[in-house]
């Protein structure tokens, strides 16, 4: 290993702080344990393992995570596996229409999706503006890393190439306290991102390398670079940011490896939740060293806290002291981190006070579809009128017109059962296999809550009328005669 000592004083304070280390559980490729591969809806010729469906914005733009297998192509062309992917799928697009936006290339290399995006007033997502993806060589002696970022408004991906080194951060006295990974940029590559994974190439002085047929990914750690955890004593809640490990246990035998996690003042955290009363900042959480996190802003339904100073930590730090009161019971709750430093920006869910769901709407295709058309239904459930991720929701064709293509799909592939994003809403993406009127009922199990939604396919085209035998149509009897007066 390449050992360093990397002294900073900011993070010297937090050794210093009460400020608890802890690890956080990555996303491993494939998954453990290791159900059945799945088709990759839209990407005929791909198969893998969902990881993560649970990222979306208020827009409807879908961020998702594949473990894919390989692909011997031409087509879908070739790649190695199995590799982490990540997708992206535009608010309305068709399967087929999502876009990769990131890999992992390394046996067992390390991984960090973050994103950058616009909010709703409750700290929510309203627009995903940056996604980004680092892929880097594990220790002890990876130098060799990609960095991916992809910028939805003009739908290109950002791929430049890195190297680094794992350096050990020491305290004053000597110890090992951490093992982080530092990279630098050498070369970028910007084209329109890919909607083929082996497509992912990189093209540097009039050399083009498929960056996906490089090395299998088998063995692969992803996590963003925060996490928010959360405990509850009576109505008391209080929340937690985790900058996430990729290894070691926290001890000086065996320390934490990852990343930095740079907080810039200015940077929020946002809780949205239910029956939300006198949230407060204490502990580490408030201290300058650690940030400074006050409240922003809040009501009944969201809490904002802001850094009000710069702080850097190191990889298992856990900083604490976020904290509310509400009687509303236990739940799933969307939070997000938002930050100038794309490098850390996160989103997701994790427990707390929420409603049980009283609303749900369903929207369909707002045009006729196709025998073979690829198109979708979106369920958003809502409890006074605040989105709910989390919940359960169960899609069924009662025509029989359509198979469904995401979700946890029957064997019939008649229905199919899909969790709300952080943005509340479950989109069941489905492929019309009959012409014809088809009909899909929607509906929250474990509730009253139900709808229908009825989709105008094409006409089935009229069963052709048998001329009997031996018999001749007014205009053939016509045209004989002509025939017979030229002769």
């Amino acid at each position: 290993m390449q050992v360093r000592s990397l002294f900073v004083a900011a993070i010297l304070a937090l050794s210093m702080l009460a400020v608890t280390r802890t690890a956080v559980a990555q996303d491993t490729c494939p998954p453990n344990p290791k159900p059945a591969a799945i088709p990759v809806p839209g990407k005929p010729g791909e198969t893998g393992w969902l990881i993560q469906d649970v990222e979306a914005d208020a827009n409807g733009n879908k961020i998702q995570l594949w473990c894919l297998q390989s692909v011997a192509g031409p087509n879908p062309p070739a790649h190695g596996g199995p590799d982490f992917a990540l997708l992206y799928k535009p608010a309305g697009a068709k399967d087929a229409d999502a876009v990769w936006v990131g890999a992992c290339t390394f046996p067992g290399g390390q991984n960090k999706p973050n994103k950058d995006f616009t909010k709703l007033p409750n700290g929510k997502p309203k627009q995903f503006t940056k996604v980004t993806w680092f892929n880097y060589e594990p220790p002890p002696n990876g130098a060799n890393d990609w960095d991916y970022s992809y910028d939805p408004a003009t739908g290109n991906l950002t791929l430049s190439k890195t190297t680094g080194a794992y350096f050990a951060v020491v305290d004053r006295l000597g110890r090992i306290v951490a093992i982080v990974y530092k990279s630098k940029i050498v070369a970028t590559d910007t084209y329109p991102a890919p909607k083929n994974f082996g497509d992912i190439k990189f093209t540097n002085g009039g050399n083009t390398t498929q960056v996906t047929q490089l090395f299998p990914g088998p063995g692969g750690l992803a996590a963003e670079a925060v996490t928010a955890v959360a405990s509850a004593n009576g109505n008391a809640w209080s929340y937690a940011l985790n900058v996430n490990t990729m290894g070691g246990s926290g001890t000086q035998a065996d320390p934490f490896i990852g990343t930095l996690a740079d907080v810039k003042a200015g940077d929020t955290f946002s809780i949205a939740a239910f029956n939300i009363l006198a949230p407060s900042v204490s502990g580490a959480a408030s201290d300058p060293a650690n940030g400074g996190w006050v409240v922003d802003s809040f009501n009944s339904n969201f809490v904002t806290f802001r850094a009000t100073a710069d702080a850097e930590f190191l990889p298992g730090t856990q900083i604490t002291g976020f904290g509310f009161s509400s009687s509303a019971p236990l739940g799933t709750i969307a939070w997000g981190l938002q930050s100038s430093n794309e490098a850390i920006g996160s989103q997701g869910v994790v427990r707390g006070p929420a409603l049980p769901p009283s609303q749900l709407f369903v929207a369909g295709p707002s045009t006729s579809v196709a025998v073979g058309d690829n198109t979708s239904i979106t369920a958003t459930v809502q409890a006074a009128s605040n989105d709910l991720p989390g919940i359960p929701v169960t899609f069924t064709s009662t025509t029989g017109n359509v198979t469904f293509n995401n979700g946890t799909v029957s064997p019939d592939g008649a229905a199919t059962t899909i969790v709300t994003a952080t943005n509340g809403q479950a989109v069941a993406s489905m492929t019309v296999t009959k012409a014809g009127t088809f009909a899909v009922q929607v509906s929250v199990p474990g509730t009253g809550l139900s709808a229908s939604v009825t989709v105008n396919g094409p006409t089935p085209a009229p069963t052709p009328t048998a001329t009997p035998a031996g018999t001749l149509s007014k205009k053939r009897v016509q045209e004989t005669r002509a025939t017979r007066r030229i002769r």
